[in-house]
């Protein structure tokens, strides 16, 4: 059982150190979009979604522990006190660790949306001022980044050497 607490641990630090390298894509972002650089953007964006991947891996890994421990109710706040006595500083340790870098995570993602949200506005604003169409907003929300799809009526069809004929 003692392997069980152990590898719990071990399961938060490494869950620490994924916070931190999303905290780093995050931070790399902002430097993306301050640039305008989309390729660099593009990259941290796929960055990003191969960690979310590890994520789910170890999601479910922390199931199969929480299970094997007993605890699947129990808050993070509460873990130290589920531990053996000799191993509760160390649980006290990965908590504080895993949720102060979540913290530092949740600052600067924030951050990171906001700079990103900016950027939008502005492109719209600059489409919207050559004469492109704004994206449609409904008077109950505040406007939203993203481009509005052309009417079905205004959409060219396309050429005759693409089209195919099903009826064959």
């Amino acid at each position: 059982m003692e392997d069980t607490y152990r590898s719990y641990l071990e399961l938060l630090e490494t869950l620490r150190t994924k916070i931190e390298a999303l905290s780093e894509l995050s931070k790399k972002k902002i430097e993306a979009a301050e640039k305008d650089d989309l390729m660099a953007l593009n990259e941290v964006i796929k960055q990003e979604q191969a960690l979310s991947l590890a994520f789910r891996g170890l999601e479910l890994s922390r199931e199969k522990l929480q299970k094997e421990m007993g605890i699947q109710e129990i808050a993070l706040s509460q873990l130290e006190s589920r531990y053996p006595l000799e191993m509760r500083e160390n649980a006290r340790q990965a908590v504080a660790a895993l949720q102060e870098e979540y913290q530092s995570y949740q600052g600067v993602a924030k951050t990171a949306r906001g700079v990103l949200e900016h950027n939008l506005y502005e492109v719209e604003r600059v489409i919207a001022s050559m004469g492109g169409a704004a994206a449609e907003t409904s008077q109950d929300a505040a406007p939203k980044a993203g481009y509005a799809r052309p009417a079905a009526e205004t959409v060219a069809p396309p050429p005759p050497s693409m089209r195919t004929d099903f009826r064959a």
